[in-house]
């Protein structure tokens, strides 16, 4: 018998009060487990949102861990010369004269009627400065100037060939693939006719035949009344930790001057993000563990292992010791790093400043050591298998078995309707039949009273 049919024999809302018995037997059951996922839910969204914290608070240790000293550096005409200084840079100040650029040989033949014109065949010998000759085959198949053009560039030889028209027709250009001096073209002819060195056929081509278009030079700078040549437009190390990039010349009497300080903005920069995300962590953890003590109300993570754990280290990483041997500062207090009574963190920016102005290296090393440190903790909670990662996964196994209790609540409540319907089925019928008898015995005491009326009046 189906729920709906109830109360068909006896005129009574048994599938109501079947439902209503259900519901009654399910509700506790259920609000426990939506209490109890609902909780669960909240402490993933905070351990999610504690990694994603602890992530960016690594990502500000790695900083300060991997921190030199610095070096900034600055150029009065960046236009002609960029310059870059690492921290093996003597802050300093140069005064740099540019009186000549690194330049690359270009070569031009003698022009020829279109560049499709077959010019001879032959072998092309190759070279730029003192690099491996490369020997090129010009054959019936490319025997053209465009044809010579393709083949030396698919030689990879260090030239790059090119066809300009320049009205007296079509002519090769080669030019150096490498600046400087030393690198000029060497191209030599074995002609097929015979003749190497001569103005016809493919021996034209050769470099002795050619016009030269652009002379190899090399750089020409004057440093602090030194002149320096380079073959290239960049000198690495002509000034220890220093790299300048050549981009144009000085007129004759005017200088570039260059400025090397000690990056100290981009350290305060570090520091300050370090102690933001440090900062960002404990508010989160005050945040998750409060007790309001009027109330009586405790936050959800009151008493948490995991968040206790979490501010318990990284509050002893903050004290531990670090810096140069013998060094004037071996704790982050004495880089003017405080911390208040909610465990919060903040810098006193002048006793910073007089920390690097004492001794940077020390500064930079007792960053290193302890934001390593540190961050070799946090590393602990957030990577794959960690802290975080273990308790995530017993919160989700956590969710997995209400599921299953969900699906067992449901089989359960199956059963009872089933057997509630059955009873309540049999009682329905039960009351059906008596109502049946009853109207039965209503109609037969009708009739005998009729009856009886009747011989009465007789």
């Amino acid at each position: 018998m189906s729920i709906s049919s109830l109360g068909i024999g006896s005129g009574l809302d048994l599938s109501g009060l079947v439902d209503q018995l259900l519901a009654a037997e399910r509700q506790p059951k259920q609000q426990r487990l939506d209490n109890r996922e609902a909780d669960i839910q909240a402490r993933l969204s905070a351990y999610g949102s504690m990694r994603s914290n602890l992530i960016t608070l690594e990502t500000a240790m790695n900083r300060l861990a991997g921190m030199d000293e610095g070096r900034t550096a600055s150029s009065s005409d960046s236009g002609r010369l960029g310059v870059v200084a690492s921290e093996t840079a003597s802050p300093d100040r140069y005064t740099i004269q540019i009186n000549q650029l690194a330049s690359a040989q270009s070569l031009a033949s003698q022009g020829v009627a279109d560049a499709d014109t077959a010019l001879g065949t032959g072998t092309l010998t190759l070279a730029v400065g003192d690099g491996e000759a490369v020997n090129i085959t010009i054959d019936s198949s490319n025997n053209t100037l465009r044809g010579v053009r393709d083949a030396i560039n698919q030689a990879n030889a260090g030239a790059q060939a090119s066809i300009v028209n320049d009205g007296s027709g079509a002519r090769l250009v080669l030019t150096s693939g490498q600046t400087g001096a030393a690198n000029t073209i060497s191209l030599t002819v074995n002609d097929g006719d015979g003749n190497n060195t001569d103005m016809s056929g493919l021996s034209r081509l050769a470099s002795s035949n050619m016009e030269e278009t652009s002379a190899a030079g090399d750089a020409q700078v004057v440093i602090n009344g030194l002149t320096v040549t380079s073959a290239t437009n960049t000198l690495d190390n002509t000034i220890e930790g220093m790299s300048f990039d050549l981009k144009g010349t000085t007129e004759p009497g005017s200088n570039i001057t260059v400025e090397v300080g000690q990056d100290r903005e981009a350290i305060r920069n570090r520091m300050t993000a370090f102690i933001e995300a440090y900062n960002t962590v404990i508010d989160q953890v005050n945040e998750l563990t409060k007790y309001n003590p009027e109330t009586r109300e405790a936050a959800l993570m009151l008493g948490d292992s995991t968040v206790r754990g979490i501010r318990s280290r990284l509050s002893a990483g903050l004290s531990q010791a670090g810096g140069s041997v013998g060094g004037p500062f071996t704790h982050l207090v004495n880089l003017g790093v405080n911390s208040d009574e909610t465990g919060k963190l903040s810098l006193d920016t002048g006793a910073f400043n007089r920390a690097m102005d004492r001794d940077l290296p020390n500064v930079v090393s007792l960053l290193n050591d302890v934001a390593g440190g540190m961050s070799s903790t946090v590393r602990g909670f957030t990577e794959i298998g960690g802290l975080l990662d273990v308790r995530t996964d017993g919160l989700r196994n956590g969710i997995g078995d209400i599921a299953r209790q969900r699906e067992q609540l449901d089989v359960r409540m199956a059963s009872m309707e089933a057997r509630l319907v059955r009873q309540f089925g049999a009682m329905d019928a039960l009351v059906g039949q008596l109502q049946n008898t009853s109207q039965y015995l209503d109609e037969q005491m009708g009739a005998l009273t009729a009856m009886l009326g009747q011989n009465r009046r007789r």
